[in-house]
């Protein structure tokens, strides 16, 4: 068994809407979701390789697999009142105006992913290296990795809620979001990006807490600063 460590670093604002938030009201979560990283991971073989059949491959390998994730150094929350454009319900091909709110994060250094493997670490680094994106369109990234022995520092990535002991230092200012995950008995033809007909439901909802403290706040931002969970 062993880790690959991977560094995304991201060229600009990152946003990665909360499931089942209206996209009239697209608040972030300052980290993506587990399955939207194994999905990334399994979007990326089949470009890189043209075959939907390396995808499945790809998705048997990460579906379960241990995976944890580490916020940047810090992270600030920007949120914005914008315009936007929407198609018509009245008139094919053409578009009205409509408003709403989207949050952006602005991050201080990389997101570290860590996904443990054992077997083919050396196929899953080289996808990784060719990630480009995660959450929107306009969250660009280029990614490092590493394959590595050692496990990683645990007080510092994603807890579920209800794995954290009840210290209040492990809950108090920090962010809860709930994010998807990957139900493990979730087959590829649920997740494939190519199919026209998906069958069943493949996620699971999960809360997690954040190794992530609030040290600031304004009108329309909120600034955190990286901070380890008390595990002991």
């Amino acid at each position: 068994m062993a880790w690959i460590f991977a560094d995304l670093h991201f060229g600009g604002l990152f946003s990665y809407r909360i499931p089942n938030l209206s996209p009239g009201y697209a608040l972030t979560s300052p980290i993506p979701s587990q399955a939207a990283l194994r999905l990334a991971l399994v979007d990326t073989a089949i470009k890189s390789e043209g075959d939907v059949k390396v995808g499945e491959e790809i998705f048997e390998l990460v579906k379960t697999a241990p995976l944890e994730i580490e916020p940047p150094e810090k992270v600030s929350i920007l949120k914005f009142f914008i315009k936007r454009l929407k198609p018509s319900k009245l008139e094919e091909k053409s578009f009205e105006e409509s408003f709403g709110v989207r949050e952006y994060c602005h991050f201080l250094g990389p997101m570290r992913i860590y996904l443990k493997m054992s077997g083919q670490e050396e196929r899953l680094k080289r996808i990784f290296q060719q990630l480009r994106r995660l959450g929107t369109t306009d969250s660009i990234l280029s990614c490092e990795a590493s394959i590595r022995e050692e496990d990683p520092e645990l007080t510092l990535t994603s807890k579920i809620i209800t794995s954290l002991k009840p210290d209040i230092s492990n809950f108090l200012r920090r962010p809860v979001v709930t994010l998807n995950e990957i139900k493990k008995e979730a087959d590829f033809s649920q997740v494939n990006p190519y199919s026209k007909k998906r069958k069943g439901y493949p996620f699971v909802s999960q809360t997690y807490v954040l190794p992530l403290r609030e040290t600031r706040r304004g009108e329309n931002f909120v600034l955190y600063e990286k901070e380890p969970f008390n595990l002991k």
